[in-house]
């Protein structure tokens, strides 16, 4: 019996929820490979199905369609880089701490090899399938002007911050911390140099947003 018992493979011995939960993972990092390699247009279903190992039922029962598949890899893939943004310490830390901080967990989610892979992938795509880029952007980027954004509300209830509008602000700090050093490192330009001066660079994008928000301008 325990013979028979051990032969059996792995498998055999999962309830139903964690075998469930097993084909999905298998789905999920196929799929990414496959998107990441190919691009969305590209990317053929039979392929993920060879490179995952289940059955194109399976896929289609935890997916409806490709575009439902690449859709929860973004999501996963931003849930996955947007936590330490939202697990920044942001109570004890001066305004210009705090940005630098915030804008430090932004750039490695931009510049990190995921991060890039799928930002090239959306583009490229978001043309033909407007829907891919509506998901990307509303489950990376949107979420991190959400938490800066309610930080500058708080600040402006206690007079420390000018009464601006929090969300565009928000949006207006990312923009100088993305600069051009996203572009160049879609571009494969001048990466290492960038990460090189990230200090220096984030010092000054938080120096030049407290200028403009700040009901008092000081030095730290």
């Amino acid at each position: 019996m325990s013979n028979a018992m051990s032969n059996r493979p792995a498998s055999a011995n999962m309830r139903p929820s964690q075998l469930r939960a097993d084909k999905r993972r298998a789905i999920l990092d196929a799929a990414a490979r496959t998107f990441l390699r190919d691009g969305f247009g590209l990317a053929g279903i039979d392929r993920i199905v060879e490179d995952s190992g289940v059955s194109k039922r399976t896929l289609y029962a935890h997916f409806p369609s490709k575009e439902a598949l690449f859709g929860a890899i973004i999501r996963e893939h931003c849930e996955v880089i947007l936590t330490p943004l939202r697990e920044v310490n942001i109570g004890d830390r001066s305004p210009r701490e705090t940005l630098i901080a915030l804008g430090r967990m932004f750039w490695e989610v931009l510049l990190s090899p995921e991060g890039l892979g799928l930002y090239r992938v959306v583009i490229a795509e978001a043309g033909r399938f407007p829907e891919l880029g509506r998901v990307f952007y509303e489950s990376g980027h949107a979420p991190a002007a959400r938490r800066l954004a309610a930080y500058i509300r708080e600040k402006a209830e206690e007079g420390v911050f000018r009464d601006v509008d929090s969300h565009m602000a928000a949006e207006g700090f990312f923009g100088l911390v993305r600069g051009y050093v996203h572009e160049r490192a879609l571009l494969d330009i001048d990466a290492e140099a960038d990460r090189r001066n990230l200090e220096i660079f984030l010092a000054f994008a938080a120096d030049v947003f407290l200028r403009g928000v700040q009901q008092t301008p000081t030095e730290d």
